[in-house]
């Protein structure tokens, strides 16, 4: 409880301060998400997020997730929680160069899920190579601060910490913008991914449009690339879900003003 207020005491500093933000690289931006797994009694995820990037760098946020469980099992025992996740985000961006081609900074995000408070932490580094290409890497560390018990289960506090790298290849062709993201996951305790290792590569493939005569307005859709689902649990399910892909389409609509 008491990192939950200080998380929260942190995000009301920083958005007090951006009352004086009156720059026009100051912006707000608001997101209205939709995750649909593929796989047949997998979930949906619709998601909201809201963002502010104020014109000295920072930025301060938060996303919250429902989950809406497709699992015959988990419905039928009654766990199918509405909440899945909720997440405070901020950071800092430093930009130089020319045309100020480079940016880099930090990141936090406190984390409270269905069972378990997380704290991630990292730092990215961008370049704009062109007018309409650009790259970013980004180092991220995730640990659990509390592992919460769900129904008999129990948690050792020890898990849940990995480091994720993400490179992003951005290309900016008129209205729309093309990304990719490649990710590597790294696991720094004894668990592992649903690959049933150590380590996992990720892909996500999104096509943006902002609106040409309405800017603030944007409409974008991804596809979500997964690593293949072989842990024995899989396997043992009553779906058939071993061996495959726990691939995702996601889409969106984000309002800037």
């Amino acid at each position: 409880m008491k990192k939950s207020i200080l998380a929260l005491s942190v995000l009301s500093v920083v958005g007090g301060s951006a009352l004086v933000s009156t720059s026009a690289e100051a912006s707000t931006t608001m997101t209205f998400k939709w995750e649909h797994k593929l796989l047949d009694g997998r979930t949906d995820r619709p998601k909201f997020e809201l963002s502010h990037r104020m014109d000295n760098g920072f930025a301060f946020g938060f996303e919250q997730v429902w989950q809406f469980d497709r699992s015959k099992q988990e419905t039928e025992v009654g766990f199918a929680p509405e909440q899945y996740e909720f997440t405070l985000k901020t950071g800092y961006r430093h930009r130089w160069g020319d045309r100020n081609e480079h940016e880099v900074g930090p990141l936090l995000d406190y984390q409270v899920k269905e069972n378990a408070k997380k704290i991630r932490f990292g730092a990215f580094y961008g370049y704009r190579l062109t007018k309409d290409f650009s790259m970013k890497v980004r180092a991220r560390y995730s640990g659990d601060l509390e592992r919460v018990s769900v129904g008999s289960g129990t948690y050792d506090d020890a898990v849940g910490k990995e480091m994720r790298y993400d490179l992003w290849l951005t290309y900016r062709w008129n209205n729309f913008t093309f990304v990719w993201d490649a990710i590597y996951k790294d696991k720094l305790d004894d668990n592992v991914f649903d690959n049933n290792k150590e380590n996992v590569w990720e892909h996500e493939l999104s096509a943006e449009y902002r609106l040409p005569d309405a800017r603030a307005h944007a409409f974008y859709g991804k596809f979500k690339y997964k690593a293949e689902l072989l842990k024995n649990s899989h396997l043992n399910s009553d779906y058939d879900w071993y061996g495959k892909r726990d691939n995702a389409i996601e889409f969106g609509y984000k309002y800037r003003f």
